[in-house]
């Protein structure tokens, strides 16, 4: 599988742009509150496309800020919302409070009250992987308490985001390089983890290749079509696609070369390239809206049946 990817930006450079910004808008938020610093982020983010690899890090970070400003209280740190950069803020908020909770399984259902939506369960799945020490076994377990099977899959999400995180400058506390044995070892995993939660395994570990390998998705790709199922192949496809819309908002044919090279799992690769797009658009558009932005009438009637 051969294809064109934009031209890799050096990790260090990434890592600096991570950094930068990250204190920046760290003063930012202790000088003018959460709400001026999200703003700021939102505004930057649109501006730069290559804050895209970095800015859901960094809204974790003002998340995690955020619960130290409010003394502690999640509830009062949240009574800010913007779901910038793929709602960042609130998992940074939710993954702090319950790392340092003494009784996580308890916690994971009030901090979410009443609410109950699919981001503050992906901030929980962050968060009870600080609680466990990294241990997916017993995160999973944790996320088998919440309210009902979506929830507890969108646990299950911030769970493996958290364990693959490739969030370029480690903003998720990740270290972990794609070496090749890393994803080998991420590959006999996930064919091993329980459902619900396998689909999500496979989603997230096309970002431990990358994280190593910034833009590198044709590799990526290929390591999707080597995984041992048919379901691993297409959840891992997809998990391709939503990443080159994350780390390219701005460009969405990045994706569609990718897409249109990944044979068999081109629909895969395009619903996750819809799924990231409505995301980035904090679920103001539809996953379709990035169909007519392809470059490609056929690209685009396929896309339109699988998004």
């Amino acid at each position: 599988m051969v294809m064109a990817t934009p031209a890799s930006t050096p990790l260090a450079e990434v890592h600096d742009l991570y950094t930068d910004v990250r204190d920046e808008l760290l003063a930012v938020q202790r000088d003018q509150g959460s709400a001026a610093a999200l703003e700021e982020l939102d505004t930057r983010s649109r501006a730069d496309e290559k804050l895209g690899g970095v800015c859901h890090a960094i809204a974790h970070d003002l998340g995690h800020q955020a619960l130290e400003l409010a003394g502690g209280k999640p509830g009062k740190a949240l009574t800010v919302r913007n779901d910038v950069c793929g709602g960042g803020f609130t998992h940074g908020v939710i993954e702090d409070a319950l790392a340092t909770s003494k009784d996580p399984g308890r916690d994971l259902l009030k901090i979410c009250a009443p609410k109950q939506d699919g981001s503050c369960y992906h901030g929980v799945g962050h968060g009870v992987m600080f609680a466990t020490g990294l241990d997916v076994a017993k995160s999973l377990g944790l996320c088998d308490l919440a309210p009902n099977k979506i929830l507890s899959v969108r646990c299950g999400e911030g769970v493996f985001m958290q364990l693959f995180s490739a969030d370029v400058a480690g903003g998720h506390a990740a270290d972990k390089g794609a070496s090749a044995e890393t994803v080998d070892t991420a590959s006999a995993m996930c064919a091993a983890i329980r459902m619900p939660y396998a689909g999500s395994c496979w989603f997230y570990t096309p970002t431990l290749w990358l994280s190593d390998r910034p833009d590198d998705f044709a590799g990526a790709m290929q390591w999707c079509s080597d995984a041992p199922s048919t379901f691993g192949q297409q959840l891992c496809a997809k998990g391709v696609g939503s990443r080159t819309i994350k780390y390219h908002p701005n460009d969405p044919t990045i994706g569609a070369r990718v897409c249109a090279a990944a044979g068999e799992l081109l629909d895969s690769c395009l619903a996750g390239m819809g799924s990231y797009w409505s995301v980035h658009h904090k679920g103001q558009v539809s996953a379709s809206d990035v169909c007519g932005r392809l470059g490609s009438a056929k690209l685009e009637r396929r896309c339109q049946q699988v998004t």
